[in-house]
């Protein structure tokens, strides 16, 4: 198994087949999704301290974003960008005997250790699992580079301004429930399971119209 990443098992959680499809077959979306544009967008305004935005959808965004940081201690060290091979955020290690690299939007020093992520989307608790499964990772990350633990870890839903805290980062039994479920889905990936799992977000999905395809 290639590198390990929340994103590879976050996609893979969400449909076995769009994980075989985008990362064993090495397929791109047919059309790229103009919200990962927009994502990229707002967090790069939001890095490079930039609250101001003539697009309404993304100054509300923005603004929420402020507000969050604004909330938090000062002086985060913030990622760069994915092309930056010095960016501060990207932490390699291990993860359950895997390679894995995690990105940190923000995060603190041991002295705080504190994480948080931006989502330009917005807070739905039955998605909850992704973002738990997002922290643990991060957190087995964290404690690698910096020989400690986060004491705490936010998502900032820059849509409505929800913070959701992960109970996975202060609870040890929410914790091993995290790690068990990400355990399930690596076993799942080194045992070639890749059937699709139908359900509301396939018509959204930009693996749609490969994913009937006999290949």
């Amino acid at each position: 198994m290639s590198t390990i990443s929340a994103s590879k098992i976050n996609t893979y959680h969400s449909c076995p087949r769009k994980y075989y499809l985008q990362y064993i077959l090495n397929l791109k979306e047919p059309i790229e999704s103009p919200w990962l544009e927009f994502g990229s967008r707002v967090h790069s305004k939001l890095s490079n301290n930039i609250f101001e935005s003539e697009d309404p959808q993304e100054q509300i965004m923005l603004k929420n974003g402020k507000k969050f940081l604004d909330s938090m201690p000062k002086n985060p060290i913030r990622e760069t960008s994915y092309e930056d091979s010095n960016n501060p955020g990207r932490f390699f290690g291990d993860v359950l005997g895997h390679r894995a690299v995690g990105i940190f939007d923000l995060h603190w020093t041991p002295d705080t250790s504190m994480a948080a992520d931006y989502k330009t989307g917005q807070f739905w608790k039955s998605y909850t699992s992704h973002f738990d499964m997002q922290a643990w990772m991060l957190n087995e990350l964290f404690k690698q580079k910096y020989d400690q633990p986060l004491k705490r870890f936010c998502f900032a839903f820059l849509k409505d301004g929800t913070i959701y805290e992960p109970e996975c980062i202060t609870d040890e039994k929410a914790s091993k429930k995290t790690e068990r479920a990400i355990n399930k889905i690596l076993n799942g990936i080194e045992s070639e399971k890749f059937t699709k799992k139908c359900g509301s977000l396939c018509n959204s999905c930009g693996m749609n119209t490969l994913c009937c395809l006999d290949i």
